[in-house]
């Protein structure tokens, strides 16, 4: 399933400078040391700010995606071409 971010949200917080697709309880918790309905009470809710594909593109510049890993045999290993002719054979 592809999600498509259309917007986000910038944490309330002064200076934080956090962006998502929501501000979560870990954030509010682990960096302000507050619950996030004590921080959106005393700093306000969260600012929508746009989505620009530009800089998300460039943010993916020179990003290499992950390699599969083959966990099986090369086709033209020694083990294969047993398995192979084994498997011909009907053992």
């Amino acid at each position: 399933m592809t999600v498509i971010i259309c917007s986000t949200v910038r944490c309330p917080y002064p200076n934080c400078g956090h962006t998502g697709d929501v501000i979560t309880v870990n954030h509010c918790r682990t960096v302000h040391n507050m619950e996030r309905k004590e921080l959106f009470g005393k700093y306000g809710k969260p600012q929508s700010i746009g989505y620009d594909p530009q800089a998300a593109n460039k943010n993916l510049e020179g990003h290499v995606p992950a390699q599969k890993v083959n966990i099986g045999y090369p086709s033209d290993s020694t083990n294969a071409k047993d398995r192979r002719s084994s498997r011909s054979k009907g053992k």
